[in-house]
């Protein structure tokens, strides 16, 4: 009985949480219920989700990737400096594949050197500044001009409708599709397994390494496909575009439930942190508190979550 309620706890910790910070916020802003105001909402989350959805692949199998912000930045960097040179869509389609090649090469660095959590923290924090030194030697510190394209333009701000952006629909779209795989798919399973015990995996026979490099690869595919909304939003790629993303999609997965020992966690659940982050992010603007102060709450919560997590597998254990 002791067993099931905390798995009843930790499953749905995240949705009690997301509850309470809507409360906090509806306290301060009689229109944080507004379709509008929630609408917005969802709209401020799109670029942070797209990355913790990715993000929730490499958690999930047990590892870490502190580059995320820096492959915002460079490939934000290269989707406007291609369209200088080719179709906009061609662009596109290009930065997305840097996006997929900078995962890769996370990807076959931590594979090759049989990297665990911890050595996926300091190879990716490894990378993070390779890459950041790429963007301020490319652009010397400047900022690159936007596209002039309408098409680009409308990606990160055109809407459907009243209040359903573009970037919901995109998010909501990419949340679909790695949702199905992640929990419908053999390589979803592996993905779990692998996190759960990475050596058992392997001696199992499962495809481990690929499981893997794949998990890295598609962050860095979302890492860029968040990039080219925030460049078209921002009318610019700046080389420092992207910092501070990375601690903030590891707080909205952590939110979501999403362990960072690796084998919990799910697309669905990166969603409700995400979720849970800018609503929290809109109550504390609604009370004033600057920046700092919010860096503060932020880190206080993701000592909390990371406690709670490892507080309930103790527990857990012991049942």
């Amino acid at each position: 009985m002791k067993n099931k309620k905390l798995s009843l706890l930790y499953k749905y910790a995240n949705i009690l949480l997301l509850i309470i910070f809507c409360l906090i916020a509806a306290a301060f802003s009689d229109s944080f219920f507004t379709v509008r105001n929630l609408t917005n909402i969802l709209k401020q989350s799109c670029i942070l989700g797209i990355l913790t959805v990715g993000l929730s692949y490499v958690l999930i199998s047990g590892h870490m990737d502190l580059s995320i912000g820096s492959q915002v930045s460079l490939t934000g960097l290269m989707a406007i400096t291609l369209q200088n040179h080719m179709p906009v869509g061609l662009a596109i389609l290009c930065a997305l594949l840097i996006g997929c090649f900078l995962g890769f090469v996370n990807g076959i660095i931590i594979v090759k050197s049989h990297a665990d959590s911890g050595g996926s923290l300091m190879i990716t924090f490894g990378t993070n500044l390779l890459f950041s030194a790429v963007c301020l030697l490319y652009t010397q510190g400047f900022t690159l001009p936007g596209s002039s394209s309408e098409f680009y333009s409308q990606i990160g701000m055109g809407t459907v409708g009243k209040y359903i952006s573009y970037p919901i629909i995109i998010w909501a779209v990419l949340i679909l599709v790695l949702g199905i795989v992640e929990s419908k798919s053999r390589f979803g399973r592996t993905l779990h397994m692998l996190g759960y015990n990475q050596e058992c995996s392997r001696l199992s026979g499962l495809r481990t390494s690929e499981t893997v490099l794949t998990s890295y690869i598609v962050m860095g595919f979302m890492s860029a496909a968040a990039a080219i909304i925030l460049t078209s939003r921002t009318s610019g790629a700046n080389p420092n575009a992207g910092s501070g993303y990375e601690m903030d999609a590891i707080v909205a997965a952590v939110l979501g439930g999403i362990s960072l020992n690796g084998g919990r966690g799910s697309v669905w659940k990166a969603v409700i942190g995400v979720i849970t982050l800018q609503v929290l992010s809109n109550a504390m603007n609604l009370m004033g508190f600057v920046s700092y102060d919010q860096n503060i709450v932020k880190g206080a919560v993701l000592i909390l979550a990371i406690a709670f997590d490892a507080w309930n597998r103790s527990q857990m254990k012991k049942a």
